[in-house]
C-alpha cells in the first residue's frame, strides 16, 4: 500500500499511461481509422475533455472508496470512545479538475448523541490523509 506522496517520475508514469489511453478513447470514437477529415480541432478537444474528466471521477471515485474500505465496519466516538457502526452517504464533491460521486463514511454515537466522520489523519501521524 502505497503512503508516500507521488513523486515526479510516479506522475510521468501515470501520465504516459494516460497517453496511451487516449488512443483507445479515439478508437472508441472514431473507430479503426481514427477521426475523418471533417472532425476539426476542438470536436477531438469535446473528446478529450470528456476523456479527462471520466479519468478524473473514475481516479477520485477509487482512490476514496478503497481509503473507506480500510476504515472497517466500525469506528470509535471521539467523545467516549464507543465503538459505532460506519455507513456512507452518497455526494457529489467538486474538485479543481470536475465532480465525481463520493460515498462519505459515517457514524451516529447514540450514547454521545452525535454524528462524526472518520478521523482526517493518518493513524498515529498528524499529517492530512
Amino acid at each position: 500500500m502505497a503512503t508516500r506522496k507521488p513523486t515526479p517520475e510516479d506522475l510521468e508514469r501515470i501520465t504516459e499511461l494516460a497517453k496511451r489511453w487516449g488512443k483507445i478513447i479515439v478508437q472508441e470514437q472514431w473507430g479503426q481509422q481514427g477521426p475523418g477529415l471533417d472532425v476539426n480541432l476542438e470536436q477531438m478537444e469535446q473528446v478529450a475533455l470528456a476523456a479527462v474528466r471520466g479519468l478524473l471521477a473514475g481516479t477520485l471515485q477509487t482512490a476514496t472508496e478503497q481509503q473507506a474500505q480500510q476504515l472497517g465496519d466500525q469506528q470509535p466516538c471521539p467523545d467516549c470512545g464507543r465503538l459505532c457502526p460506519l455507513v456512507s452517504e452518497d455526494r457529489t464533491l467538486t474538485t479543481g479538475g470536475g465532480t465525481f460521486q463520493h460515498s462519505e463514511p459515517k457514524a451516529h454515537c447514540p450514547a454521545a448523541r452525535r454524528d462524526f466522520f472518520p478521523p482526517t489523519t493518518d493513524f498515529g501521524t498528524d499529517q492530512p490523509r
